[in-house]
């Protein structure tokens, strides 16, 4: 399992995943968030930058200084914005009171944890991701079988929601426990 969380503090305005079951993947647009931080963050960007176009930031660049534009420019990547993003916010000299969020994942929303409007701070989860290319399989065995199974064993199995198919697995754990 993974989250797409919010990486800024925010209200979600706009939801691009509404139900669960939705397959997404890593780089889908999720969510556009409005952020009065984000907004900061990218005029401290637009400012470094006209600065650093200044006459007077020519002179003083020749000294050993802090390079203002790309530090604005992590700061914004640290919040989950995409080099796109942050370029155009460059060429458009201007800040934008909404963002979208992408995933950084792929996979199935198992679960939709927030609603549109709702308020969200750094680190709270927004959906929930389950990667099903690989899952476990929880299979039971006779007493009399036992014998027969081991750690990291190979088994073939089917079901019958699936008739005709065949699915490998590797034995991950043998419980210590007989019923």
């Amino acid at each position: 399992l993974g989250y797409i969380t919010a990486w800024v503090n925010g209200r979600l305005d706009r939801l691009f995943v509404n139900f669960s079951g939705v397959n997404i993947k890593k780089g889908d647009h999720t969510a556009l968030i409005y952020s009065e931080e984000l907004y900061a963050a990218q005029e401290e960007l637009l400012q470094a930058l006209r600065y650093a176009q200044s006459s007077a930031a020519r002179q003083v660049q020749g000294e050993a200084s802090i390079d203002l534009v790309e530090s604005s420019r992590e700061k914004l990547r640290n919040w989950g914005l995409t080099e796109a993003q942050i370029s155009a916010i460059e060429q458009r000299r201007t800040p934008s009171y909404h963002m979208t969020l992408y995933a950084p994942l792929g996979g199935i929303v198992v679960e939709k944890l927030r609603q549109e409007g709702d308020r969200v701070r750094t680190g709270d989860r927004i959906y929930t991701i389950a990667d099903l290319t690989e899952v476990w399989v929880h299979l039971d065995a006779y007493e009399s079988d036992l014998t027969w199974l081991r750690y990291g064993q190979e088994v073939v199995f089917t079901t019958e929601a699936y008739p005709g198919e065949h699915f490998v697995g590797r034995i991950a754990f043998i419980q210590p426990i007989l019923d």
